[in-house]
């Protein structure tokens, strides 16, 4: 089973909120399961106690929560969105299965990924993100990437076999 990555990196930590209540429109009762660790408190959070991300993130931190589904430009299901973060900057990876995905169809699995890169592109020039990544798990190493939006350009720098590799091939 493969897992594919969005990895928004070097994200300011002052659109974190936005990014992910109003961008991803994660609400609690979304929430399968998250965890958060107030390291002055020395206890687990969970995300519906969080009423402010980028003032839990005032402490270099790492963060997760699994959705049951998030519309990013399509629907995905079944999400680990993960947060990590340092003085200013950090990444917001968003990683699922590929099996929950892909489908048959060419056409409508090429639609989707057009959906999500240019809702991907829509949120990279609003929050002056540098790069987002879609790719294979670990989507940070290069090898592992199917395409790379940078400055709202699209590349595709590696070549894959499956259904998701034809579909890009075919949109970009």
């Amino acid at each position: 089973m493969e897992y594919l990555e969005i990895l928004l990196t070097d994200v300011n930590k002052q659109y974190i909120d936005s990014i992910v209540r109003q961008e991803l429109k994660i609400t609690t009762d979304m929430v399968a399961s998250s965890h958060f660790f107030d390291k002055p408190k020395n206890r687990d959070m969970e995300y519906g106690e969080i009423s402010n991300l980028a003032s839990y993130f005032s402490t270099p931190n790492t963060a997760n929560i699994f959705v049951k589904e998030l519309t990013l430009g399509e629907n995905i299901t079944n999400v680990m969105v993960v947060m990590s973060f340092d003085a200013d900057f950090g990444d917001i990876t968003l990683n699922f299965c590929e099996c929950d995905f892909i489908t048959d169809d060419i056409n409508i699995l090429k639609s989707k990924v057009i959906s999500i890169v240019n809702r991907l592109i829509e949120i990279q020039r609003e929050y002056e993100i540098s790069s987002i990544r879609l790719g294979y798990e670990s989507a940070i190493d290069d090898e592992n990437v199917v395409l790379n939006i940078t400055n709202g350009e699209i590349v595709v720098p590696n070549k894959f076999q499956g259904q998701l590799a034809l579909a890009i091939e075919q949109a970009y």
